[in-house]
This record gives structure tokens, C-alpha cells and sequence, in this order.
């Protein structure tokens, strides 16, 4: 798993409520007076306040145990603190079925800036459709994006006598690049036994299902279509899933708009694999199709930008001839990717003048002339960007033999009357009191819908706010939205220092390194899971964990070790550095098996020996394991300073890829 400098979207961390009224009261206490993450000492928690949080969990654990009475009794106490709307919306939660249209507007009415309302209402209005209650939901459905929901409005309308223009609109819904909802499988069992559903609109979406990559639905959609159609919707698939059928024209001869629009999409789905057969089919497909300009443009920019990628580059006569943005930007890749320096240099100068000002380009400008001799040149540029706290920034730096700049600053917040006003805020104090009680889902949906009120200058403080309580994935991805990236004590934080300093003392692995892995991975996130299984801080699959152990010789690993700090370190720890040896030493090689594994890493490196460790990071086939690897050595050099103990982004003994 990794988390890119943009970060992915928040992972939905339920929470047992049974599991927290069993906690000890004690372990509450504890729990709201613990310092921080960030090693800042919380303030103590009123009386009062503890009180109601108590309160809070076991009225919402009576609530779901349909113990009414008593969560009733507990809620009424609780009408002045934060978190009481949430009780009502409990209430309204566990006994769904028998709340009516009314009640059900009037809590909406009652808690519109509740991220929640929306959510339970929707629900609300499923169950009317599910049930058939075709008056009630017309009479409380006010339009969606779900399309459960638009399918369910179409089919009320149906029900209720308006079937004209129920079918008319069920058309645009049926033509989607996905598969749609079971509930709207009525619907268009009746659609399609009208004359709204022909070959054309099965066409249309059999195009979108293909452009779209979705094979189960193109598949299934063959089944519509008869006659001339259905070769050409079977021409159609065909292309896609086998390109190379391309070479012989028999099968796509006619030449109708359907046919065109079959070989463009074939011709570049087989220019990604076979180049130089793709461009020997469209050579053959000009002079018996007669294609538009655009089309033709189309499937030879991508020709184009494929041959090159396999190292043959337009003649110099040609080159002018090559104008559009993509086929530009394509060559250039593949420049780098085949290290043609001169050609890199040339293409990098006929980028778009945002394209080449980026610090990626202007690196690899700089290191193009270095390679042909133009040092001068090269060092004016290097020098320029060594000045960015950036991958290309660090990498210009050491070549240049400059010092890494982190160009940091921060604010502080603490006494400032705009950060207690923020905190006072009714979402921002519902957010803070939903992560005291445990439930991190509908903390995190208060937090995300206030930020999108919020100004860059506010969201900076707001940040502030997530670094006191010790929620240092909010704070990192708060102060990207505040475009705060100077402000280093909210974007690093120097976390769970400890276990990392031993962790890198036993494993003698540098701690800025192990951060910069759990910073990438994580996010300081000690209880995540990844949709892959990878959990905890280090982002370690079980099994890779149960492996390290056996290695190390730690205690077997048991369910829910890798949600404790101390134990995923001391295993992810140990991982990282069995790799580094493994690749005799080589940081960049252990962080992309790290993340991509070690059996891939020795297929990327196979017959690489002796090139350049930059132009190899270039190369690496997965984007995600590139660009992982470009973190995670920016994030050391940025935590080995402020750690005190500066580091150059590559070791001496990594500029040139080694041999295992």
C-alpha cells in the first residue's frame, strides 16, 4: 500500500460499539489523557465532559441493543453536548423500517449540516423502493447521482401511471460503461420490450463498455444485437481482446462507420504491444477504409509514440510534422525511457512551455546535457532546482554538490484567536468529540465537509487542530489542502520516536529511512488497513509479517499485532533492512520491492547492471511503485534533517545499479 504526496481518499474505519462500552472506564481515562502522537501533551479532560463521553457510548450501544427507554433517558441528559444530534440519528438508525416519511424529513429538516443525513435519508428512501411504496417514495425523492435511486424514481413513476416518461429517461440509464444496480432490472426488462431499445442504443453502450475496459459487461451485451450487428459487435470485442487479429482483414473489410470506429480501437490497443505490426495493419487499413482526419491522427500519434517507445524515433525530416501535445509528450517518455539523450533534449525543447518548466523535465534537460558533454549548461540548471524540497530538487542538489534545502516554515497556531474559533465550530466540535468516542467514519465525514468551507489560511490552523489530538494522517492531508507544503511540522511529523530509534538501532537502518516508509505507507495511520490487507503503520501484509518474524525470530505474529505501534515497526523495520542487504545495500532497490515485492525487483533489474540508479527509478513498469520510490527517498532526506543527521538523496555506492 502506499499514500502518494496527494494522498488517497479516507479508508472507512468502522467501530465496535459493543466492543467500547466493554471497555473499562479506566481505559477511557487513560485514553483522553494520553499524549499525543506528535509528543505534545494533551490537556486533562473536564469532568463533565468524560462524563457525557461515557454517556454518549453507552446511549448508542442501548440504542443498538433496541434498549429505547434507557438511551432515551441517557440522550436527554446529553441535549448540550456535540455530539446529541448523532444519538437521534442512532435512534433513527437501528429501527429504519418503521420511521416514517414524515419523521424522516423532519430529521433531516432538524440536522441538514449533518454529513449523515443525507446518507440515512437515501437509505430510507432504498427500503420505500424496495418495498414498492411507490406514493411515499415519489412524495420524499428530490433527485440523485445514485443510480440504485434514479432506477427506483423511474420505476415509481412506471407504477404510478406515468410510464411515457418514466421509459424516456430510462434509456440515458441504461447506456453506462458499468453494470447498474439489480433494482433496475425491472425496469429495463420493460424498456427493452419497447421500441426505445434497438441495436443502436446496444451499440453505444457496447462502445462505452469497451473504451471503459469493462469485458464482462462488452460480453454480455453481445447478446443484442443479430444480423450485421452482431458481427460487428462481435468484430468489436475481438479487437479489443485479441488486437492482433487486426492483421488479417477479412473480419473488419466493410467499411462502415462501425468498422472504422473497431479498427481505430484495435490498432492502438495493438500499437501498445506490437508497434511495428500495428503500423503495418493501418498501412494496409488506409487504402481500403476511408477514415476522418481526427481518427487518422489519432491512431498514428499513438503508432508513433509506441515506436519510439521501442527505440525508433521519428527521422529529423519527420519531426516538424509532429505537433499534437500527446504524440509530443509520448516521445519525450520515450526518450528517457531508452536513454537517447539527444533526442530527449530536442523533444524536452518542444514541450509546451508549462510541460518543460516542470521540475522533472528540467532535470532530465540537465542531465541530458551532462551526458552530452555540455557541463556548463547542465550546472546552471542543476543549480536552479537543487533550491525545491523535491525528488528532482535533492537529486539536482547532489549533483551539483549543494546542500538539500527543506525551505520550512510554520506557524503557530497555539494562541491564536482563529484556531479556537475554528475549534468552536459546530462540525469541527462534532469531528473532535466523534474521534474521542471511537468513531473515526463519521469524525472523518465532519472533518471532510468542513474543509470544503474553509480557506487555505484556515485550513492551515484546522490542521493544527488534527496535530493536537493526535490525528496526524488529518493533519498531513489538511495542510496539503492548505497548500501549506512549507509548513513541515504539520507535512512530517516526527512521530513515535522511541520505537523508531530503537527499531533503527537494532536493525542499524537510519530512522529518517523507517519514517519515510510509514510517512509514504500510512501516514502515521497505526490502525489502517489497506484494501490489500496491508495494515498498521508500516503497511505490512500478514504474511509478509509472519515471514519477518520467523527471520527475526520474534514471537509468532497473532491477530491484531500489526495494529500495535511497537510490533509493526520492530517487524517492518526488520523487513526493510533484510531487503536493503538483500539488494546488496541499494536503497532504491529495497523500497521499490518494499512496495512492489522482491521477485518483480529482480525481473526490473535483470541485465540493468551499471545503469544510472536515476534513469532506473525512470524505468520501473508500475507508476505507483516509480513514484513510491521517489517519495520515499525525498521523505528521507527531508526527515534526516530534521533529525539532525543531513543525508544526500542516494548513497555513493547507488548511483549505478550493482549486480545481486
Amino acid at each position: 500500500m502506499m499514500l502518494s504526496l496527494g494522498f488517497f481518499g479516507a479508508t472507512a474505519l468502522h467501530f465496535s460499539l459493543k466492543a467500547i462500552v466493554r471497555k473499562r472506564v479506566l481505559d477511557l481515562f487513560l485514553a483522553l489523557l494520553m499524549t499525543s502522537a506528535t509528543a505534545q501533551a494533551a490537556q486533562p479532560v473536564a469532568a463533565d465532559l468524560f462524563d457525557q463521553r461515557a454517556s454518549y457510548i453507552s446511549a448508542v450501544e442501548k440504542y443498538a441493543a433496541n434498549r429505547t427507554t434507557e438511551a432515551d433517558r441517557l440522550a436527554k441528559s446529553l441535549q448540550d453536548y456535540p455530539l446529541y444530534p448523532y444519538l437521534q440519528y442512532h435512534r433513527l438508525r437501528v429501527r429504519l423500517n418503521n420511521v416514517s416519511g414524515k419523521q424522516m424529513s423532519q430529521f433531516a429538516a432538524d440536522h441538514s449540516t449533518l454529513p449523515v443525513s443525507p446518507l440515512i435519508f437515501n437509505r430510507w428512501l432504498k427500503q420505500q423502493g424496495a418495498k414498492r411504496r411507490w406514493k411515499t417514495f415519489l412524495k420524499y425523492y428530490s433527485g440523485s447521482e445514485n443510480s440504485e435511486l434514479k432506477c427506483y424514481h423511474l420505476r415509481a413513476l412506471y407504477a404510478v401511471g406515468r410510464k411515457t416518461e418514466s421509459l424516456d429517461q430510462t434509456t440515458a440509464l441504461w447506456i453506462s460503461p458499468k453494470s447498474q444496480p439489480k433494482a433496475c432490472d425491472p425496469l429495463f426488462a420493460t424498456w427493452q420490450s419497447t421500441s426505445r431499445f434497438t441495436q443502436d442504443i446496444a451499440w453505444q453502450r457496447l462502445h462505452l463498455a469497451i473504451q471503459g475496459n469493462q469485458r464482462i459487461l462488452a460480453r454480455y451485451l453481445l447478446r443484442f444485437f443479430s444480423g450485421q450487428n452482431k458481427k460487428a459487435a462481435d468484430a468489436y470485442y475481438l479487437a479489443h481482446t485479441q488486437p492482433t487479429k487486426l492483421m488479417g482483414h477479412s473480419r473488419f473489410a466493410k467499411n462502415t462507420e462501425k468498422y472504422r470506429q473497431i479498427i481505430q480501437h484495435g490498432l492502438i490497443r495493438l500499437s501498445k504491444r506490437q508497434p511495428a505490426n500495428s503500423a503495418r495493419a493501418w498501412k494496409k487499413y488506409q487504402t481500403t477504409h476511408t477514415f476522418s482526419t481526427s481518427a487518422a491522427s489519432a491512431i498514428e500519434e499513438k503508432i508513433i509514440v509506441a515506436l519510439a517507445m521501442e527505440g525508433e524515433f521519428p527521422s529529423e525530416e519527420n519531426r516538424p510534422n509532429i505537433q499534437s501535445p500527446f504524440a509530443i509528450d509520448g516521445i519525450v517518455e520515450a526518450a528517457l525511457k531508452n536513454s537517447r539523450w539527444r533526442q530527449l533534449i530536442y523533444w524536452i525543447e518542444r514541450l509546451d512551455q508549462a510541460e518543460s518548466s516542470k521540475l522533472r523535465w528540467q532535470y532530465w534537460l540537465a542531465r541530458s546535457l551532462e551526458m552530452t558533454g555540455e557541463n556548463q549548461r547542465s550546472q546552471a540548471i542543476f543549480q536552479s532546482i537543487a533550491k525545491e524540497r523535491q525528488y528532482y530538487g535533492f537529486l539536482a542538489a547532489q549533483r551539483a554538490s549543494l546542500p538539500a534545502q527543506l525551505n520550512a516554515n510554520k506557524i503557530t497556531p497555539e494562541s491564536s484567536a482563529a484556531t479556537k474559533q475554528i475549534e468552536a465550530r459546530e462540525d469541527i466540535s462534532r469531528a473532535v468529540e466523534l474521534f474521542a468516542v471511537g468513531d473515526e467514519l463519521n469524525g472523518r465525514r465532519e472533518w471532510y465537509q468542513a474543509k470544503r468551507t474553509m480557506k487555505p489560511s484556515e485550513l492551515q490552523l484546522l490542521a493544527y487542530v488534527a496535530l493536537k489530538m493526535g490525528r496526524l494522517f488529518l493533519a498531513i492531508q489538511t495542510a496539503n489542502s492548505a497548500e501549506a507544503f512549507d509548513d513541515l511540522t504539520l507535512r512530517f511529523p516526527l512521530a513515535f520516536s522511541p520505537l523508531f530509534n530503537a527499531a533503527s538501532h537494532k536493525n542499524n537502518t537510519p530512522s529518517s529511512l523507517l519514517r519515510a516508509i510509514t510517512r509514504q505507507e500510512s501516514a502515521f495511520q497505526s490502525r489502517v488497513t489497506s484494501s490489500a490487507g496491508a495494515q498498521g503503520l508500516m503497511q505490512l501484509m500478514p504474511a509478509t509479517a509472519s515471514l519477518a518474524a520467523r527471520r527475526a525470530k520474534l514471537p509468532k505474529v497473532r491477530s491484531g499485532d500489526l495494529k500495535t505501534p511497537a510490533k509493526n515497526i520492530a517487524l517492518g523495520s526488520y523487513h526493510l533492512t533484510w531487503l536493503i542487504q538483500r539488494f546488496n545495500g541499494q536503497r532504491p532497490l529495497a523500497i521499490a520491492a518494499y512496495n512492489a515485492g522482491e521477485h518483480r525487483v529482480d525481473r526490473w533489474i535483470k541485465d540493468s547492471s551499471g545503469t544510472p540508479i536515476d534513469i532506473w527509478i525512470e524505468s520501473i513498469p508500475f507508476k505507483e511503485t516509480r513514484n513510491y520510490v521517489k517519495n520515499v527517498l525525498a521523505f528521507n532526506v527531508v526527515y534526516s534533517n530534521l533529525l539532525g543527521t543531513p543525508v544526500d538523496i542516494l548513497q555513493e555506492s547507488e548511483k549505478l545499479l550493482q549486480p545481486r
